[in-house]
């Protein structure tokens, strides 16, 4: 019986070591597949992608800084951007109100010169009236110095419109 249950853990063994696969990866080898070599160069292969890790993490910390001095040096130019479209529209309103105050000041004194026009006329009338000898001489004296005291006023008129 020792004989029997000798060869059966004799087989038992040789199954089980049968088994065990072979591996340069120490972590999934087993108790006879150890090679000091593999678990070397694993162990290099790992440090040396740490290390690439690592200096791809750098750059892409650089990259982000400068994006960001980017992004700040952008926000910075379009708020002095913002400031001067807002100072152009302030002063476009401002422009704007003045134009229509000058364009009401130029009607009003079109009107003005209109009106003098009229008056120039009239008195022009007046004067061919007085000189043509229809009237008697105290009047056509009456009528001379009230036209010459309308063309004096009308002189200032028209001095005061050309100082507008």
């Amino acid at each position: 019986m020792k004989r029997i249950f000798l060869g059966l853990c004799c087989c038992g063994m040789l199954l089980l070591a049968g088994g065990c696969q072979t591996t340069d990866d120490p972590s999934k080898g087993g108790l006879f597949s150890y090679s000091p070599e593999a678990y070397e160069k694993r162990k290099a292969e790992r440090e040396q992608r740490l290390k690439e890790l690592q200096r791809e993490q750098i750059a892409e910390e650089r990259k982000n800084a400068r994006l960001s001095s980017t992004a700040k040096s952008k926000q910075t130019e379009r708020a002095s951007m913002q400031k001067k479209l807002q100072q152009a529209n302030s002063e476009s309103a401002k422009l704007k109100k003045q134009l229509a105050s000058f364009k009401a000041q130029n009607e009003a004194q079109q009107k003005t010169l209109d009106e003098l026009k009229t008056r120039q006329a009239s008195l022009q009338k007046d004067l061919k009236t007085a000189g043509s000898g229809k009237m008697s001489e105290e009047d056509r004296q009456v009528e001379a110095e009230r036209l010459r005291r309308e063309v004096d006023r009308l002189a200032k008129d028209m001095e005061i419109l050309s100082r507008l």
